[in-house]
């Protein structure tokens, strides 16, 4: 099983929330002050430079939904992986080179 950090579409009553019908619900996570939340037409991306928390969910998946959700995320073209510290072990977050966020408006950590 693999444990991954959803702070967007992916969370609980989000529009692509039916990703996670199989997952385990770990808990909610907010992460270190190191990142940044940008607006992607209509979805958040996060970047890796910032002093923004992250708030969001973790989940342990399947690696059948695991690369499910590489798909969805256009990895490794669009997003790529990092793992984060959870209170529930390390989980992958995805998250998206900075040059991309250039230009977008910034979002406050919590998404929506």
């Amino acid at each position: 099983m693999n444990r991954v950090f959803v702070y967007g579409t992916l969370k609980r009553g989000q529009r692509n929330s039916h990703f996670m019908h199989c997952a385990e619900f770990l808990g909610q996570h907010r992460t270190e002050k190191n990142y940044s939340m940008y607006e992607f037409e209509n979805y958040p991306a996060v970047c890796p430079q910032g002093s923004q928390a992250i708030k969001g969910e973790v989940y342990h998946i399947s690696d059948r939904q695991f690369k499910m959700l590489d798909e969805l995320e256009w990895y490794p073209h669009f997003y790529q992986r990092i793992e984060i510290p959870t209170d529930w072990g390390n989980a992958w977050m995805y998250i998206v080179k900075f040059k991309l966020c250039q230009g977008k408006k910034q979002l406050p950590g919590d998404w929506p």
